[in-house]
């Protein structure tokens, strides 16, 4: 307790140093919190993300609401339910640090064993047949797209990794990506980076504001690693292109987050720091949602130390989704934590870093074995931030959708060393799509057969630093009624072998022996 307490005052003096960085774009902002506007959104077709305790937050609501949830990505996360035992009241936090983050070498490092996962999978499977989430069949139609830095020394590759493990357990692997080529440090990495922009962070730092700039690999362009397009484009399909960050026409509403968060009987009301909420949240909204067009929502999760609080708007302007909500009809919800002690009444959680609840701070003692509420649909935060989605989607309608604006095209939306995500525009009348590849000079193989549902895949087993061709023939009847034509992609090359540590108490890259370092793995 005595490091967590020291942690969280020196923390804060560093949150206040970088509210005076702050950098603005200059779309509008309503200064005086307000409510959520009511706007026609599918809420079938909404999406989620998030960095670090926002990853593991991202995939929570993607389980607990996998009947709504289409896409999940996660940055820098782990599994569902990945405290265990240690989530009773939060009381366990110091192993819950040790088997899901596994970086920190003053906290020590606890392997997730096969046991562990297997524990965690068949807790959702529970409660799932007690109808505490939605039920485990829909996670067989997301779409998942995790990401992992190399220089992530707070949340290591083997936690990202048992991620993946997680996922395959429900959900098939064409429809699982795993980013883990960039250099990059524990951060959100946007493009919405800019020159001079005080926000942004060189592709391996690890601090600060916890947002980066990176340069894909191969890294055949100047252009930056674009994570937010690249996830969006797997959920939905080719996208419109990105708006320029300074051509945003939208609205960033800022709203009153009390009106939606209650107690666990889901109707007594609560003040946000109770449950470790923030009082102000935010969302953009753009001109064609804010005039009545039919909308998707997608909802980012910032991570710790990426609240409001600590980086003023930092994150909910420069994580980069914006700019691709403005050309795609795409409203984006940024709920927001805070940081809490425990008062002498006892009636706030200790969350100094201002988290998403992943470990069980907002349950109780008394609760039964294993705990977890905090991780179903009834648990105080995930039900608030889905009341916020509702209230947004109050003038929508299940499965009205939004029409592709595209004409008909083919794109690889992301790619690693040893896999490639394809994604397309629907063809009217297509029962099933074919997936074809090709290799230098060889001629193209058939490696999946999709049906009409689906308009992307995710191709595993590839070589790195290779470059293979893709088409996609849309079938009806056994007879071809749309074929698209060849895109080409070279692979990354392999990550390095990299072992980074990071030491919360010092915020700063340390050594294995946790002593401070500056070295980072090229």
């Amino acid at each position: 307790m005595k490091s967590v307490l020291s942690d969280y005052r020196w923390r804060h003096r560093l949150a206040g140093a970088a509210l005076g960085l702050l950098a603005l774009p200059a779309f509008a902002l309503d200064t005086t919190p307000g409510t959520l506007p009511e706007l026609v959104i599918d809420l079938s077709q909404t999406t989620v993300s998030g960095i670090s305790s926002g990853a593991f937050m991202a995939v929570q609501m993607g389980v607990a609401h996998s009947a709504s949830v289409k896409g999940v990505a996660a940055t820098a996360g782990g599994p569902y339910f990945c405290a265990l035992q240690d989530s009773l009241g939060g009381s366990g936090v110091n192993q819950a640090i040790k088997r899901c983050m596994q970086g920190d070498p003053s906290y020590g490092m606890t392997p997730i064993t096969s046991r562990d996962m297997d524990r965690m999978k068949d807790y959702t499977r529970t409660w799932s047949d007690k109808g505490l989430i939605d039920s485990v069949s829909n996670l067989a139609n997301q779409a998942v797209w995790v990401f992992h830095g190399y220089n992530d020394g707070i949340v290591k590759a083997p936690v990202s990794n048992a991620l993946i493990d997680w996922y395959q357990g429900f959900t098939p692997a064409s429809q699982v990506f795993h980013k883990d080529v960039l250099k990059a440090g524990h951060a959100q990495i946007s493009s919405s980076c800019t020159a001079g922009d005080t926000s942004c962070n060189p592709c391996a730092q690890t601090g600060n504001k916890f947002i980066n700039a990176c340069q894909d690999q191969p890294a055949s362009s100047s252009a930056l690693y674009d994570a937010a397009g690249a996830a969006l484009e797997m959920f939905y399909g080719p996208l419109a292109g990105r708006t320029d960050t300074g051509a945003l026409q939208g609205k960033l509403y800022s709203f009153e987050q009390k009106d939606y968060i209650r107690k666990r009987d889901g109707t007594s009301p609560v003040e946000p720091i109770k449950i470790s909420m923030g009082k102000t949240g935010y969302v953009y909204v753009p001109q064609s949602c804010q005039a009545g067009e039919p909308c998707r929502l997608h909802i980012a999760f910032h991570g710790c130390m990426q609240s409001a609080t600590s980086v003023g708007e930092s994150f909910v302007r420069g994580a980069g989704f914006n700019e691709w909500a403005e050309a795609n009809r795409m409203v984006v919800l940024y709920p927001q934590t805070t940081t809490s002690i425990p008062n002498i009444l006892g009636s706030q959680p200790l969350n100094p870093m201002g988290c998403w609840d992943w470990w069980g701070y907002n349950d109780q003692m008394y609760d039964p074995y294993p705990g977890g509420y905090y991780a179903q649909k009834r648990g105080v935060q995930i039900a608030a931030v889905w009341r916020m989605a509702e209230k947004l989607a109050a003038k929508g309608t299940p499965g009205q959708g939004v029409a592709a604006a595209l004409t008909p095209v083919l794109r690889v939306s992301d790619h690693s060393a040893t896999q490639a995500v394809l994604s397309w525009t629907p063809v009217a009348g297509a029962a099933q799509y074919r997936v074809l590849r090709a290799t230098g000079s060889d001629a193209p193989v058939q490696v999946a057969e999709l049906p009409a549902s689906r308009s992307f895949y995710v191709d595993g087993g590839l070589s790195p630093s290779t470059g293979y061709r893709y088409s996609v023939k849309a079938l009806a009847n056994g007879a071809e009624v749309g074929v698209y034509g060849e895109v080409p992609v070279q692979t990354a090359p392999a990550a390095p072998a990299c072992d980074p540590y990071y030491s919360l108490a010092k915020n700063q890259p340390v050594t294995k022996d946790g002593k401070p370092t500056t070295v980072t793995c090229p």
